[in-house]
């Protein structure tokens, strides 16, 4: 099936450079010269990809931008902002009204087409920096594994934004490899809940000191604080030296709910996680390809043996989970351990197991291993896993997490 890519710019050179570029690429295109025309050309044309000019008479392209992902009928494709202008403050507002990438001009061919080939390449990639629940462990033993606190960098194909999943000790490793980039570092850090384990890798976070850097910090709405208080309050002098007023990244903060938010162009899905105080676990959604964050969720023990209602606990995970390309899932304990640790707000791994078999999940990663599990009881863990899968008949792929793991998600071959 041919592509098509929506173009609107005032500029008919550029308008004719893109189109013959493109439709030589195998492309389908339609072209724009103003905005008024652009829902009944979305609507008509069902483009893959929109590109639109900042500066048109009428319109601009951030204001289309932001109609475009808003109400019902949102476009959920890329959207690619075009700028004469080299403002680092447009490119912030493009993130925030829901832009995949910017694009300046005047750009190349060539690189207009890598523009398009990347954002339509249709690729998930997940990297694991911290894995390790509670508390950091700092151990011979847990060398394989790895000792840092929940951190997971997602990177989505032509998406010039980052997304992080939690700011656990693991954020600091992924800041280190940040910090050389030659371009500026935009992105989302989406935060489950605030507990300690979760958040004490930002005040290390190198690239959130730096001015040319922009990050939107993203949670659960809490009935007691927001969240400047709350990221803000492990940085006070009597925890910190340095204090959250002192990042020189350009910072925001979004407080959200059970719902779906649109962050950079992406769709994320968010559903409460069972978990003391208010936590959520998200569903990136992107090209029909889903993956899920559900880290600190606590399933009721043997909920699939006993039916009832611990079965009907858990249904509402069953349909956010469905069909799932990838789950990552809290499975701190073994189901003995569970006996002594309810209402601590973590799973036994084979209530996991069980339920992402039920969900039609087809890859499951165990997350947040307990601080006392050594490498070799996590190997045992594993072991156990894999037979597990095997007695039930179920074609899952599944794994314990490790540091520096990485995991691609394709949409398209």
């Amino acid at each position: 099936m041919t592509e098509t890519i929506l173009l609107v710019d005032d500029d008919q050179l550029i308008l004719q450079m893109a189109q013959d570029v493109l439709e030589a690429a195998g492309y389908r295109t339609v072209c724009l010269q103003e905005g008024r025309a652009l829902n009944a050309a979305v609507a008509s044309a069902r483009p893959s990809l929109i590109f639109l000019d900042i500066m048109m008479p009428g319109a601009d392209g951030l204001s289309l931008c932001r109609q475009l992902r808003s109400g019902p009928d949102a476009f959920r494709g890329p959207i690619v902002i075009v700028s004469a202008k080299h403002y680092e403050t447009d490119k912030r507002i493009a993130r925030e009204v829901g832009a995949s990438a910017f694009v300046e001009k005047p750009f190349s061919p060539e690189r207009l087409l890598r523009t398009v080939q990347d954002l339509l390449a249709r690729k998930i990639s997940v990297r694991f920096w911290g894995v390790r629940g509670s508390i950091p462990t700092a151990s011979r033993e847990a060398v394989g594994y790895g000792g840092n606190t929940p951190c997971v960098e997602v990177r989505v194909s032509g998406v010039e934004d980052i997304y992080i999943w939690d700011g656990g000790t693991g954020l600091r490793e992924l800041g280190r490899t940040l910090r050389g980039a030659e371009a500026p570092v935009h992105g989302f850090l989406c935060f489950s809940h605030f507990h300690w384990d979760h958040i004490q890798g930002l005040p290390f976070f190198e690239p959130a000191y730096a001015s040319a850097n922009a990050f939107t910090l993203v949670g659960p709405a809490q009935p007691t604080a927001g969240l400047v208080q709350i990221l803000g309050g492990q940085m006070a002098s009597v925890y910190f030296p340095v204090g959250l007023e002192q990042f020189g990244a350009h910072l925001a903060f979004q407080e959200i709910d059970e719902g779906t938010i649109m962050l950079g162009g992406v769709q994320f899905d968010t559903l409460s996680s069972l978990h003391p105080g208010r936590a959520l676990i998200y569903r990136l959604v992107h090209e029909g390809k889903r993956v899920v964050y559900a880290t600190d969720n606590e399933l009721p023990s043997g909920w699939k043996r006993a039916g009832g209602s611990p079965a009907h606990a858990v249904e509402r995970f069953i349909r956010f989970f469905a069909d799932a390309d990838l789950l990552i899932h809290d499975a701190q304990y073994t189901p003995e351990e569970l006996e002594h640790r309810r209402g601590w707000g973590h799973s036994a791994w084979t209530d996991v197991l069980d339920l992402a078999i039920a969900a039609g999940v087809k890859q499951l990663i165990l997350f947040h291993h307990d601080p006392d599990h050594s490498d070799s009881f996590l190997d045992a863990v594993g072991g156990a896993l894999q037979k597990r899968i095997a007695e039930s008949g179920s074609s899952i792929a599944s794994e314990l997490a490790r540091e520096g793991a990485a995991v691609d998600i394709w949409a398209k071959p």
